[in-house]
């Protein structure tokens, strides 16, 4: 297997904050959204923190729920997701047409 295909894809900002108010739609404990939005203990901490300083979520009793502003901006990132993928998928079929190893051979002799 190639070193291209055991890298892992580095999630955006948005991404993240897209799947915490994404587990919080229904109420979730802290453990819960760590686990789900698959992030650390003081990742978990500090999107939660930021995100409730912001008010798109609300903790109440120990369980974060998602606000009406949280709601709007998951929408939104839901979309963004949804053309981001249109994208990538774009994105592929031109590097299959145009691959990059040529761009970056004809880079290096330039540099020569």
């Amino acid at each position: 297997m190639s070193q291209a295909k055991l890298r892992r894809k580095k999630r955006s900002r948005y991404e993240i904050i897209h799947d915490v108010l994404d587990q919080c739609q229904t109420g979730s404990k802290k453990t819960w959204v760590m686990y789900r939005a698959n992030l650390s203990y003081d990742l978990t901490t500090n999107y939660l923190n930021e995100l409730e300083k912001l008010g798109l979520v609300e903790n109440k009793e120990g369980l974060y729920y998602i606000s009406e502003k949280g709601k709007q901006l998951l929408e939104l990132l839901k979309a963004w997701r949804q053309k981001k993928a249109e994208l990538d998928d774009i994105t592929k079929k031109i590097k299959e047409i145009l691959p990059e190893e040529g761009r970056r051979e004809r880079k290096a002799k330039q540099a020569s």
